[in-house]
């Protein structure tokens, strides 16, 4: 799946004005589903890709921790990438903590926002989970030794 970065203020402020958001312990995901035939100057901006924008707090972090925090939302997100719905511009904001989080503490909590948006298709999502006979959800864990 080909992805796009936002790159501009305006794309930015389209997705917090416009669109919904979930927010997690370590992240908040802003998520706008863009229109067919929205237009980035004169071109056509393609229905078929998801555009997103990594974001973290500059009043915390020097430079070094900024760029760690967006590299690992955005192995996080390639991780998860081919189970979400296509057409959406995507936000995703590192919380003010104090110290970075670890990635599998971004990539759960990545997991669970995106499923609180409904943004991972339906199949993929019940992926470590399951429907017993009486339909009530239950974990399965894999122990391998």
């Amino acid at each position: 799946m080909k992805v796009i970065t936002l790159r501009y203020n305006y794309e930015f402020s389209r997705v917090y004005k416009r669109g919904r958001f979930a927010v997690g312990r370590y992240l908040s995901v802003h998520c706008f589903k863009r229109p067919v035939g929205l237009k980035h100057n004169t071109t056509t901006i393609p229905a078929n890709i998801n555009r997103i924008g990594f974001c973290a707090n500059k009043k915390q972090l020097g430079a070094v921790g900024r760029n760690r925090a967006k590299r690992l939302m955005r192995e996080a997100y390639y991780q998860v990438a081919s189970d979400i719905s296509i057409g959406n511009d995507i936000v995703f904001t590192l919380k003010t903590c104090e110290n970075l989080p670890t990635y599998y503490d971004i990539e759960h909590d990545m997991n669970k926002l995106l499923g609180r948006l409904n943004l991972i298709n339906s199949e993929k999502r019940n992926d470590c989970t399951s429907n017993d006979s009486d339909g009530a959800m239950v974990s399965e864990i894999h122990i391998t030794e």
